[in-house]
């Protein structure tokens, strides 16, 4: 049968019905059309919870009978036992009632600590009178998990900024206590806009959503945008520490130990804090969250370290890869490349880079169909400390070298180690072949004297000639 026939049969809502599936206490089979389908022995179970329900059993009561932890005669004794107790609980609020309207009180007039001590008195001798601990908005005391349900709502914001700037701006934040400072505090920013404004429209944000997390006002309803930002004013102020190194984890601690003392925090005292359920899958989700926030952050530092065009290339597009693999990787920019591929001095009148000749030899390319198939360099002035073209060599081939086929954002930190550690220096003859393209360099000099791996030093008393030939060259 299905759901409607079971909720005229037993007089029970639909959403009754879902309930205790979701508790457990019932399990119907699916069709293959992956519908529920009802049996007569779903049917008797329901009957049973109804009745049991309806005698104020308690779930966890009838969850013990169904597994046989509990046996019905016992149970039904337990429960007129408690039953009983709670009968006597009335009749003493009962006759406290007649009491009080005996003496012919008002309220301006009542004098409630006399009633009260009466109570206290009762409460000695086992009657159990209604608490007002209850009459308190709720709230959550689960530290571990409001806190990780936080740290990756942060987590969220602070790869939003880095997304702008990679994607953006094609650079990272920078290292170091300042940097960490200013985008934790610019990461505070961003949450300052989205948490208010997630908790005015949904009730949640992503990382409670993921825990079963919501926040509701004092009428059960969503915040206001006012609202939610006033209560994360006080939560980073008196939970967060403003931020400030060292006194976060202090005040964290404070909270999380004010948390599972069972105190409410202050910046939910007009506020409710509410959990759907305490199931282990949460923990699966948020793993997999933080599992796919890494993956992306991962995803945008390689955005960064590949130059920015990774296709065929035309000369224009060379020089932009060049360019950006010279500011990426440390390079002096002195001279960079313009729209035709040729050099321009950037650095102002009288500067000299060291370690890269000036101006530094033209680039020759070699194209099909506008397409830039080899690049190559021919120079006559020796390597020295004030003059090499190790970097000129070195960035060309990370210009050229995300245009292949078989590099992309999955190897290219492998892709470019690779290749450029075959790299020997300017006065060494050396050829290989690396993902689609040929480097090659040859060197033909005299009266020169080898200093270390990549300079040069004139003999005196001998003529010096120089000639390096530079080239890559990709797969036909």
């Amino acid at each position: 049968m299905n759901i409607g026939q079971l909720e005229a049969a037993l007089g029970m809502t639909r959403a009754n019905i879902r309930f205790y599936e979701k508790e457990g206490l019932l399990s119907p089979t699916r069709s293959e059309n992956g519908y529920r389908d009802y049996t007569g022995s779903d049917l008797d179970t329901l009957r049973r919870i109804k009745l049991l329900r309806q005698l104020q059993f308690s779930l966890e009561d009838i969850r013990a009978m169904q597994t046989g932890a509990l046996d019905l005669p016992a149970a039904l004794r337990q429960q007129e036992a408690r039953l009983q107790r709670r009968a006597n609980d009335l009749d003493a609020a009962r006759a406290l009632c007649r009491t009080m309207e005996a003496d012919g009180v008002q309220y301006r007039d009542l004098n409630a600590g006399k009633y009260l001590e009466e109570m206290v008195r009762l409460e000695q001798g086992g009657v159990r009178f209604q608490s007002v601990e209850r009459d308190a908005l709720p709230t959550v005391n689960h530290p571990w998990r409001r806190f990780f349900a936080r740290s990756l709502d942060f987590s969220l914001c602070r790869l939003l900024l880095d997304a702008v700037l990679a994607l953006g701006f094609r650079t990272t934040a920078g290292d170091g206590l300042m940097w960490g400072l200013l985008m934790a505090y610019l990461t505070w920013g961003v949450q300052f806009l989205l948490e208010p404004l997630l908790l005015s429209t949904w009730g949640f944000t992503p990382g409670k959503w993921l825990f079963g997390l919501a926040v509701r006002n004092a009428d059960g309803g969503k915040l206001t945008f006012s609202q939610a930002f006033g209560r994360l004013s006080v939560l980073f102020g008196r939970g967060e520490g403003w931020g400030i190194p060292f006194y976060t984890l202090y005040r964290n601690y404070k909270s999380m130990r004010a948390l599972e003392e069972g105190e409410v925090l202050l910046w939910e005292e007009t506020c409710a804090y509410t959990i759907r359920d305490l199931r282990p899958v949460r923990w699966v989700g948020f793993l997999g969250a933080e599992a796919t926030l890494l993956a992306v952050s991962l995803l945008l530092g390689l955005h960064v370290l590949v130059p920015p065009v990774r296709h065929p290339l035309t000369v224009a597009e060379f020089s932009r890869n060049y360019n950006a693999a010279l500011r990426r990787y440390g390079g002096a920019e002195t001279y960079v490349l313009d729209a035709d591929g040729g050099w321009v001095k950037v650095a102002p009148a009288g500067t000299y880079s060291i370690g890269l000749s000036d101006p530094p030899p033209a680039l020759q390319y070699t194209l099909e169909d506008g397409v830039v198939t080899g690049v190559s360099f021919t120079t006559s002035a020796a390597p020295s400390f004030l003059n090499s073209n190790d970097s000129l060599a070195l960035f060309s081939l990370l210009a050229l070298l995300p245009a292949q086929p078989e590099v992309g954002l999955h190897n290219w930190y492998f892709a470019s180690r690779d290749t450029t550690s075959q790299l020997g220096g300017s006065f060494e003859d050396f050829s290989f072949t690396r993902y689609g393209l040929t480097i090659t360099n040859r060197v033909d000099y005299s009266g020169y004297e080898a200093v270390g791996e990549h300079y040069l030093l004139p003999i005196e008393g001998q003529t010096q000639t120089f000639r390096q030939t530079f080239s890559i060259t990709a797969a036909g």
